[in-house]
């Protein structure tokens, strides 16, 4: 307990020095926890886009269809039926939607503009997404073969073709047999993702008009919605070892948008995570070694006396500590209140490229999260310290002393 009071002795009569190097490392860890906590709050709205677009598990059957030329639009998952019926006796199933993809020009008067449709089930469809698509319709999940058939376009496509709701549009496309295929369409309402080249281009309608346009009641795609996400894994290995001649993939494995700014985040705020290190590192060597050279008569009584150099190590590193935990408390401190104060005050990020609008900025906060990278700093600390204080054990006793 001596040896504690006399370094905190040592660190208050320091006082400007220490004073400037605490918050050296208070700022550069505030800076640390408030980036990471905007990088990972980002990483997990691209995972809940990812898994609310494509579901936690994804039964798809991308092999080409000879019958259309090799085209993308082949709907070549059958039976899906029987498949959908039997996931829903497992517990961890929440919804299994069933998806087709299909393209083709849809019209209006002398507008025209190609697209990228899929066939939905209105009832479940547009519960899952989320508030990561905006509607001001929906199509109806109840349409009777009198009526006709309604669809969803993306708004950017609705501008093109100027069309609003209610118009009636003209869909073409090629059928299962190759055939060229047209169906009069309602245009129920649009929606909105964010994306030009999503809403540029894309349309959704119900999996009977898809159905009826195509001449096939198969899909390209079952969209799996679990319980927890964590079983992502389990329910891919056993529905892969089940089915034969089709592919299963988790969200993980789908969410091309998400590893692409995963990478770019890992590398910007890994370089600005080391620079901060370093200028940490730095500054507590620079205190330790002007400590020492202002306290060789202390360092050559200490030895005078019997010290050992194990014990002048300690005593250095103790003050480094202090200096540590001190600054690393109010750095946290100080990441917490600017993070409260980011999340309340609703401040938006201009639009990432490929986007139309922007999105609010909000800063995670977790405590296991904040511990640890004050623990890492805490030990570049230390690592500092014990590199500056080796010449501390050099100092000749007659030198120091006289």
């Amino acid at each position: 307990m001596s040896w504690l009071r006399i370094a905190l002795r040592n660190v208050l009569h320091d006082g400007t020095r220490v004073i400037s190097t605490l918050l050296i490392i208070a700022v550069g860890l505030t800076a640390l926890l408030v980036g990471s906590g905007f990088m990972l709050s980002t990483y997990d709205a691209l995972q809940e886009i990812a898994m609310r677009s494509e579901g936690h598990v994804s039964i798809i059957d991308d092999t080409p269809d000879p019958a259309l030329g090799g085209a993308h639009q082949q709907l070549t998952l059958s039976h899906w039926q029987t498949l959908q019926a039997d996931l829903w006796e497992d517990e961890r199933v929440v919804r299994v939607l069933p998806r087709a993809r299909f393209e083709g020009m849809i019209s209006k008067g002398d507008e025209s503009a190609v697209f990228f449709g899929s066939g939905v089930d209105p009832k479940e469809e547009f519960r899952v997404h989320g508030p990561f698509l905006r509607t001001d319709g929906i199509l109806n999940p109840w349409l009777t073969p009198q009526e006709t058939p309604d669809v969803m376009l993306g708004t950017q496509l609705a501008r093109t073709l100027g069309a609003t709701t209610g118009d009636l549009l003209i869909l073409h496309t090629q059928n299962r047999h190759a055939e060229n295929s047209e169906i009069t369409v309602q245009l129920a309402g649009l929606y909105h993702t964010g994306t030009p080249d999503i809403d540029n281009h894309s349309l959704m309608t119900n999996l009977t008009t898809v159905a009826t346009l195509l001449d096939t009641d198969n899909i390209s795609q079952l969209s799996i919605y679990l319980q927890r996400r964590e079983a992502s894994t389990a329910v891919q290995t056993f529905l892969q070892n089940r089915l034969d001649g089709v592919t299963v993939q988790t969200w993980y494995q789908r969410a091309e948008l998400y590893h692409k700014v995963k990478a770019l985040y890992d590398r910007i705020f890994g370089v600005m995570g080391l620079i901060i290190l370093i200028v940490v590192f730095l500054a507590v060597s620079n205190t330790i070694a002007l400590a020492i050279h202002q306290r060789r008569e202390e360092i050559a009584t200490l030895s005078a006396l019997g010290s050992s150099p194990s014990r002048i190590y300690a005593n250095f590193i103790l003050e480094a500590c202090l200096i540590g935990l001190a600054a690393t408390t109010i750095g946290m401190l100080l990441a917490y209140a600017i993070s409260n104060a980011i999340n309340l005050s609703e401040l938006m990020m201009p639009a990432p490229p490929g986007k139309t609008e922007g999105y609010p900025i909000f800063i995670y906060i977790s405590w296991p999260h904040y511990f640890i990278t004050s623990v890492t700093l805490i030990i570049t600390v230390v690592f500092a310290s014990f590199i500056a204080t080796r010449n501390a054990t050099r100092v000749s006793i007659v030198k120091g002393l006289s």
